[in-house]
């Protein structure tokens, strides 16, 4: 499926991106190309020395972000899939810096889409979040907005599709390092009761995207079942003897909205909805079908 493919990628050196790019790797051994594009030089740097280019010749690195439209148009020239990775996602960094939250997310995914519909790219994948669900964070907004961006995206040459993710475990800046470098301390500070997170690895986030490339119809978001879990339990399973406080909500953050997905279609390991099935519905009994793993998600 993805041998003989060019594939492009913004935001390359981030959790999911390189978790795709290791499985890649380790089970395509005919890929034409693959471009890791993203800002951080230092991020670059740290992979480069991770895949260097004598053994990894299909791997190519660009420097460039997203909301620099000539740039990014130049370099995804010729790509066949284009994943699309690259955002802001640090709910209280994106609260701070609303105007650049936007440009990136918004007008940056603009960008990707009008770049990959110039130069005709079969398929591009979106790399969401479920915080795009009933958003009150400007981050969440901001995905919200990308999302419907890439839903009528498509044409007849060009397909546009979501996978929408929740936190990648132990992923940079997430709960579980913090709370690790938190269990020094003997306090771990948590938000609320009620908060809980979902959860995926970085195979499963892998194994998703590649899942999503098979389908393909335009217009889809697609979601892993992924396991829920209190910030409470989360503390108790990594730091059991610590003393827990909690803060509140931190600015932009929520509890798991009640207002569910209908329609959506169900395999062993992923809930699809379709653009031309997409219906709401309020409901707090849909979590129940699927013995411990929950589905928390709706498209306004």
């Amino acid at each position: 499926m993805l041998d003989n493919q060019s594939i492009f990628i913004t935001g390359g050196t981030g959790t999911f991106g390189q978790a795709f790019i290791n499985k890649t790797l380790s089970e395509y051994t005919d890929i034409n190309s693959i471009t890791i594009y993203s800002r951080d030089e230092m991020k670059q740097y740290e992979l480069r020395r991770k895949y260097p280019s004598g053994q990894f010749p299909m791997l190519r690195w660009e420097i460039g972000d997203i909301k620099n439209m000539d740039r990014l148009s130049e370099k995804m020239k010729g790509a066949d899939i284009v994943i699309h990775a690259a955002a802001m996602k640090h709910i209280p960094i994106c609260e701070e810096n609303r105007e650049e939250c936007q440009k990136t997310n918004v007008e940056g995914t603009k960008n990707v889409i009008h770049s990959a519909m110039e130069y005709s790219v079969k398929k591009t994948i979106q790399a969401s979040t479920n915080k795009a669900v009933d958003p009150i964070s400007i981050y969440g907004n901001s995905k919200q907005a990308a999302e419907k961006l890439f839903l009528n995206a498509g044409n007849d040459i060009s397909k546009f599709v979501i996978v929408r993710l929740g936190n990648i475990w132990e992923s940079r800046g997430s709960v579980v390092p913090v709370f690790k470098e938190l269990a020094e301390t003997g306090v771990i500070s948590t938000t609320h009761p009620d908060m809980a997170r979902f959860f995926c690895t970085e195979e499963q986030s892998a194994d998703c995207l590649i899942y999503t490339m098979k389908p393909m119809e335009d217009g889809e978001i697609i979601i892993p079942k992924m396991e829920a879990k209190k910030i409470t339990d989360i503390a108790i399973e990594l730091a059991p003897d610590c003393i827990q406080k909690v803060v509140g909500l931190k600015v932009g953050e929520k509890l798991v909205s009640d207002i569910e997905m209908a329609r959506v279609n169900e395999s062993s390991d992923y809930w699809n909805m379709a653009k031309n099935k997409l219906s709401l519905l309020t409901s707090t009994k849909l979590h129940q079908l699927d013995s411990g793993l929950l589905l928390k998600y709706q498209l306004n």
